[in-house]
C-alpha cells in the first residue's frame, strides 16, 4: 500500500509506520488523551488534525501519539500537535488520536469525523458589491460580470454555468456589506443558506472542533467582517446540498464599488457537512 503523509510541526520525528502498527497494546486509565482535537479540509484528498498535547507529554515515559483512521494507524513524536492524513477518498472518515507511552500503553481516543474538500484559494476571487445604477439588461445578463453587478460567485453543482449565482456581495444604500443568497436576487438561481456561526481568521486554515450544526443554517444573508470565515450550504441539482466555507477579506473601495477577496472551500460530495 502506498500512502502519503504530511507532518506539520516545529519538530516532527517519525517513530513508526502505520503498516506495522496494528494499534495500542493496552489502555492506561492514568494516561490522558490529547484535548481540543480539531480538523481542517486541506484539499480534495487530505485532512489536517490538530490538538493540545496530553498533560504528561513531557514525561520521559511518553512516546508520542497514535493517529488512526480506517485500517491505518501511525505513531508520531511527542512534540507533534498536528498531523495531515491522506490521501483520502471522497467522503468522511473518523480519526482517533491517542497518547502513547514507551511501554505500549495508550490512552482512550480523542475522535473527530471530517472529510477532504476542494479548495479555491490559490488566488482569490474578487467580488464587487451589487450596484443598481450599474445594472443593465436582465438579471441573467448581468450576473458574474466584472463590469456589471452583482459580481456573482458560483462554486457548487458541477456542470452548471458560472452565471448561475450561489451568492453575491451587497451593500444596501452604502451600508454594511453582506453576502446574500442568489435566490434573493432572482428566484431562478441557487439558494444559499448561511450559518449564524463564523470564525475570525486571516485565511481558510482555521481548524474546527465540529462543523456548525445544521440548525444554525437559517440565514439568507450575513453581514461580513474583514478576515472572517462564513459557513453555508447551497442547493444544487436535483435538490442536492453542498456545504462550503467562505473566507472574506475586505479590500476597500467606496460605495457603490466596494470589493472583497473571496476564498472558498467546497464539499463536492452532496449532503456531506464538512468543508
Amino acid at each position: 500500500m502506498t500512502r502519503a503523509f504530511v507532518l506539520i510541526a516545529a519538530v516532527l520525528l517519525w517513530e513508526g509506520c502505520g503498516n506495522n502498527l496494528a494499534g495500542p497494546s493496552s489502555t492506561s486509565s492514568a494516561l490522558r488523551p490529547p484535548s481540543n482535537i480539531a480538523a481542517l479540509s486541506v484539499d480534495s484528498a487530505h485532512v489536517r488534525l490538530s490538538w493540545t498535547g496530553a498533560q504528561n507529554a513531557a514525561d520521559t515515559s511518553f512516546r508520542g501519539y497514535v493517529v488512526a483512521w480506517g485500517a491505518i494507524a501511525d505513531t508520531i513524536a511527542a512534540s507533534a500537535t498536528q498531523f495531515t492524513a491522506g490521501p483520502l477518498g471522497r467522503g468522511a472518515a473518523t480519526f482517533a488520536v491517542r497518547s502513547l507511552l514507551k511501554n505500549g500503553q495508550a490512552s482512550d481516543a480523542a475522535t473527530i469525523t471530517w472529510a477532504p474538500a476542494w479548495r479555491f484559494d490559490a488566488s482569490p476571487v474578487v467580488a464587487t458589491e451589487y450596484n443598481p445604477s450599474l445594472q443593465s439588461g436582465s438579471p441573467g445578463v448581468a450576473a458574474g460580470s466584472a463590469a456589471r453587478n452583482p459580481s456573482a460567485e458560483s462554486f457548487s453543482s458541477p456542470g452548471i454555468a458560472d452565471t448561475t449565482m450561489d451568492f453575491y456581495l451587497y451593500g444596501p444604500a452604502g451600508g454594511a456589506l453582506e453576502l446574500v443568497s442568489a435566490n434573493v436576487y432572482s428566484a431562478g438561481w441557487h439558494t444559499t443558506v448561511f450559518s449564524s456561526q463564523s470564525t475570525a481568521s486571516t485565511d481558510l486554515n482555521a481548524p474546527l472542533g465540529a462543523f456548525p450544526p445544521d440548525n444554525t443554517f437559517t440565514l439568507s444573508s450575513v453581514i461580513v467582517a474583514d478576515n472572517t470565515i462564513y459557513y453555508a450550504k447551497i442547493s444544487g441539482n436535483a435538490g442536492e446540498v453542498y456545504y462550503i466555507r467562505v473566507h472574506v477579506h475586505l479590500t476597500g473601495g467606496s460605495f457603490p464599488s466596494r470589493t472583497a477577496e473571496v476564498r472558498i472551500s467546497l464539499q463536492k460530495v452532496p449532503m456531506l457537512p464538512y468543508a
